[in-house]
């Protein structure tokens, strides 16, 4: 031993002990315990907190929903079987499109004919030739006015001997009504003008002015409708808007969201941003008998790849509001994890990675659209092209997309040949305002069983040209639907059921008579 250290201990200097060691450790111990109770505890005083956020409403009786249209349900839903049987088609091409303008025209002449109050009363005024512009003037001009907006136009219509019913044949059985146009987007202009008419027969003046704006081109993009929509309301100083509503995400009926056993009435606070990525692959083809080591196709088939297993990261930072919403009507366990997302947040993510439908509410997405190459079973193609379609999530812009694409690809093989349709993310509109809780309160009367929560709309709607209108715009459709139901969006027997579609009308209506009561 070491004699200063033996000097020290005759001096009277304990020895360490096992003793000393096991009351450090037990210390230790007892830290690390009393971390985690503080932690348990603030995890469960923070669910015990996480209380709703759907505020109290008048829920309207059946008598009163009844009251205000001389109607029937039937004699609604053949107006808007009516309005489908019109096949106003948005084409791209003016050789296509002038097949379907006289349509345009004879859908203008049925809404004149259908709601005569709505003419007499309010200005209209076409835009575009096809686009409409409703005002309704209000009695104090101080105050902004507001702006319902929806289309008129209707996607083409593909494998008619798969529909059940001729999509434009304005069918009706006992329960839907079948068509193009029920669900996107007829139901909902059909169920404003329905819900004017009433207050018109009724003599209701809004204090604010209400403007009322129908597209001709949304499913291609509004560039001659709603682009000239704004310039109308530009040129005439109109604005700005206490809120603008459009079309948007329906009503689901569960199962939709772990832990929550009710319908989600999704309110689209922003949407998604686009840019379409075409890449090309040039490499000297040849005769198939004697191929070489790689080929065009091979190579943009790996870069495809490539970016379909490396997804642009997440961001959550609009969905954290569904959770915030959401979250607070689900199970214990799911409330738990919800209320606590500064600790869960990364698992949260990671279940939502397993389903592309809450997947897309969370990243960018990735989709292989077009891929092109070859036209001879035995010559290899010394070109391939591919087009990739990005829906981009509020937090990623179009150039950091791009980024990810050369970065993730890191091929010099592989370039960008063109870039089109960007669109950046939507500004999000706030869920504090008095604007959101009129629309709150409004679905919570007319649906008392959903749950109203703010979320990112995934596809583009003709509000990307309205974002210097208002800060506040909202997407919304009163539309019940079950999951299964959403494939016919543009897709094969479209239809709306009778009693849903009284609903629209109902909506619209109290929406409008709200106003003056919320804002």
């Amino acid at each position: 031993m070491d004699k200063r250290k033996q000097s020290d201990y005759d001096n009277g200097k304990s020895k360490p002990t096992n003793g000393s060691k096991t009351t450090k450790f037990n210390l230790i111990k007892i830290i690390i315990r009393n971390l985690l109770i503080g932690i348990l505890l603030m995890l469960v005083l923070n669910t015990i907190r996480f209380t709703s956020k759907q505020p109290k409403v008048e829920i309207l009786s059946p008598d009163h929903i009844d009251s205000f249209t001389t109607l029937s349900d039937i004699e609604l839903a053949q107006r808007l079987a009516k309005a489908t049987t019109f096949k106003t088609i948005s084409f791209g091409e003016s050789d296509e499109f002038d097949q379907y303008e006289p349509e345009f025209l004879k859908f203008h002449e049925f809404l004149k004919i259908t709601f005569p109050k709505v003419h007499k009363y309010l200005k209209l005024n076409i835009i575009a030739n096809y686009s409409l512009v409703y005002n309704w003037k209000g009695l104090d001009e101080s105050l902004k006015p507001i702006l319902l907006a929806g289309h008129i136009d209707v996607v083409p219509t593909l494998f008619l001997d798969k529909w059940t019913h001729p999509p434009f044949s304005g069918h009706i059985d006992d329960t839907y009504i079948w068509g193009r146009g029920t669900m996107d987007d007829k139901g909902s202009v059909m169920a404003i003008l329905e819900s004017v008419e009433d207050l018109l027969s009724q003599g209701f003046k809004p204090q604010r002015s209400i403007y009322f704006a129908f597209g001709h081109d949304e499913e291609l993009g509004g560039n001659n409708g709603a682009f000239n929509i704004n310039k109308y309301f530009d040129t005439n100083e109109i604005g700005p808007f206490e809120f603008i509503l459009d079309e948007g995400l329906p009503i689901l009926l569960p199962p939709v969201f772990p832990g929550l056993s009710k319908p989600i009435a999704s309110v689209g606070i922003t949407e998604k941003g686009a840019i379409d990525i075409k890449l090309s692959v040039t490499i000297v083809g040849g005769h198939s008998s004697m191929p070489r080591r790689e080929s065009a196709i091979g190579v943009l088939a790996q870069a495809v790849s490539k970016l379909e297993n490396n997804p642009p990261s997440p961001k959550l930072r609009e969905t954290r509001l569904l959770f915030d919403f959401v979250g607070r009507e689900c199970s214990l366990p799911y409330r738990f994890l919800f209320s606590n997302l500064w600790l869960f947040e990364p698992i949260i993510s990671r279940v939502l990675s397993t389903k592309p439908t809450l997947d897309a509410l969370q990243r960018t997405t990735t989709a292989l659209t077009i891929f092109n190459a070859g036209n001879k079973a035995n010559v290899i193609p010394m070109e391939a092209n591919a087009t990739i379609n990005f829906r981009v999530v509020p937090g990623d812009s179009t150039n950091d997309i791009i980024d990810h694409v050369n970065r993730v690809i890191n091929d010099d093989r592989v370039k960008i040949s063109k870039i089109s349709n960007i669109i950046e993310p939507a500004p999000v509109s706030s869920t504090t305002s008095k604007s959101f809780n009129l629309l709150q309160s409004t679905i919570l009367q007319e649906f008392p069983d959903v749950v109203v929560a703010p979320t990112i709309m995934i596809a583009n709607t003709d509000t990307r040209h309205y974002w210097n209108l208002t800060e506040n715009i909202f997407r919304f459709c009163p539309m019940v639907l079950e999951n299964s139901d959403l494939q016919r969006l543009h897709g094969i027997d479209e239809r709306l059921t009778i009693k849903n579609y009284k609903q629209l009308v109902d909506f619209y209506y109290h929406l409008i008579k709200n106003t003056e009561k919320y804002l």
